[in-house]
């Protein structure tokens, strides 16, 4: 089939620089030509276990250069990817097993140990490949590595365009985990774009930071492919490795969530390392503090940021705010707020709860068409009939969008805190405590009133030998946002704030967390 495949970019790295290193995981690298290689080899794995074109693979493990091999090999094969995130528990990575319909594993030695109890939890599984399996082997499993050196490679099979690429779940924050199901031309309309956004070339050496069985990540593996960029991938999210990794490999780009980059920014060690090659960081997924992002300009100040706003379902990227307005000088500067401005080939518009569209400067869902949207959800035929209506992806994500098509993103529609009739946004809150010179990390979040229906609670976690109380925070916000904005409590808290898998803050847990405590007091004696 001619058009959009996931799998083109490696054939043509292969071909244009067949020795030139591609990727480096730890001590270990491989030249395009024997990615390539070990590509067609785990195919041919795959096809000799069964895999027939559009089965569903499974992967399940920690970054490294098997997850390039893996995301490669499976289109290449005729099948279709399954990243499954690992910080999930056993229910959730059976309920992803189970309902992708699943028939072959790859995982590491890390989490081998969980085989027995998925093998009973999903029978249908036919097929395990370890990656360094434990010493002596596990029963029932394939050594990857040595099922790979014996294999006998395959042509690829040239799945593309509309055809399925991948089952990415989503986070699962409330309820369980759903299947974005992604084709190869989502996919790669979102590689080209990131490629020209992003200045990809070459001579670039990008840092995998950010976990690849999330979206972002597994879209950079096929930009930075596709680009020939020098990739290296660090297994996990560990700011002393990540600022070792920037020295020792001359990074010049990299992508950052958040919360990565706050505590990134905050390392002890954050001087100790020369970041001098540095000069593109992209962040997104989450958004951003005003505070943080200020800081990061005083100590990074040889870097461009850019930032991009998307999901799953938009595989993932919607809007991008270009380094051009990464300023807070100049005629370009007031729109560090901003998630900014829809990427080429995007509609966006926001719309009220009638799906008509809102005025400028007016606050509705932010709404998306174009060739990045999903096909829709796995086996969910009404969610995606209603998320998908009128040919619009409806997000969930309340903003508002200025007279030059600037989008401001305020909140998540679920998370939006509703106090005496009043409508308050969980960033704005955030970011006036960011500013707050004791403050480490915050989330907002909406609590239960008898008065008002809802109250805002803040948990703040303090910077190191740092003291604050709930009333200094309270009163430093009245300085800064208006009162009824404004915490009516303060958990402060010296642990960090729960994350998912993709480094979001696990603002469900926090609101569980804060129920339980509630309930305890309650059953308290007087």
């Amino acid at each position: 089939m001619q058009g959009l495949h996931a799998t083109q970019g490696l054939r043509r790295a292969a071909q244009l620089a067949p020795e030139k290193i591609g990727l480096t995981c730890g001590e270990h690298s491989l030249t395009w030509a024997s990615l390539e290689h070990r590509v067609s080899r785990l195919a041919g794995v795959l096809q000799e276990q069964g895999l027939a074109p559009g089965d569903r693979v499974a992967l399940l493990a920690l970054s490294g250069l098997h997850t390039f091999e893996y995301f490669y090999a499976v289109p290449w094969a005729g099948g279709v990817v399954v990243p499954v995130n690992y910080r999930l528990a056993l229910p959730e990575l059976s309920h992803i097993l189970r309902d992708s319909g699943a028939k072959i594993l790859i995982l590491d030695q890390a989490h081998s140990h969980l085989l027995p109890a998925l093998q009973a939890a999903v029978p249908e599984l036919q097929t395990l490949l370890v990656i360094d399996p434990p010493s002596g082997g596990l029963r029932g499993a394939i050594d990857y590595q040595a099922a790979i050196e014996q294999a006998t490679p395959i042509p690829d099979q040239l799945r593309g365009n509309d055809e399925l690429w991948a089952l990415i779940y989503t986070g699962g924050t409330t309820g369980l985990p759903k299947g974005v199901m992604l084709s190869h031309g989502n996919l790669v309309v979102n590689t080209l774009v990131a490629i020209n956004i992003l200045g990809f070339t070459e001579r670039s050496a990008y840092l995998h930071a950010a976990p690849l069985f999330h979206c972002a990540g597994a879209a950079r593996i096929y930009s930075t492919v596709m680009a020939r960029c020098h990739s290296v991938v660090l297994p996990k999210f560990e700011v002393e490795t990540l600022l070792a990794a920037i020295e020792s490999h001359g990074i010049n780009k990299m992508l950052m969530i958040p919360t990565m980059l706050n505590r990134l920014l905050n390392h002890p060690n954050f001087e100790a390392y020369d970041l001098s090659s540095l000069k593109d960081i992209a962040y997104g997924a989450a958004v951003m503090p005003r505070a943080v992002l200020e800081r990061a300009f005083e100590k990074l100040p040889g870097v461009r940021f850019s930032q991009s706003y998307g999901m799953t379902e938009l595989s993932p990227t919607a809007t991008v705010l270009s380094a051009r307005y990464h300023t807070l000088e100049g005629p370009d500067s007031g729109r560090l707020d901003s998630c900014g401005q829809a990427v080429f080939n995007a509609d966006l518009r926001i719309v009220d709860d009638d799906d008509r569209e809102c005025p400028p400067g007016e606050v509705g869902e932010i709404t998306v068409r174009g060739p990045m949207v999903m096909q829709g959800y796995w086996n969910l035929p009404e969610q995606t009939a209603e998320t998908l209506r009128g040919g619009w992806m409806h997000t969930g994500d309340a903003g508002y969008m200025d007279d030059e098509g600037f989008v401001y993103l305020v909140d998540r529609i679920k998370d939006m805190i509703i106090s005496g009739g009043e409508n308050i946004y969980s960033k704005e809150v955030e970011d006036a405590i960011y500013h707050h010179p004791a403050v480490l990390e915050c989330a907002v979040i909406g609590v239960p009133h008898p008065e008002w229906g809802e109250a805002v609670h803040a948990v703040v976690v303090p910077r190191e030998n740092q003291s604050l109380t709930e009333a200094e925070l309270i009163e430093y916000c009245r300085g800064q946002i208006a009162g009824y904005k404004c915490p009516r409590s303060v958990e402060i808290r010296q642990q960090p704030l729960p994350l998912s898998g993709a480094a979001k803050v696990l603002k469900t847990a926090l609101r569980d967390a804060w129920q339980k405590k509630s309930e305890d007091a309650t059953r308290q004696p007087s």
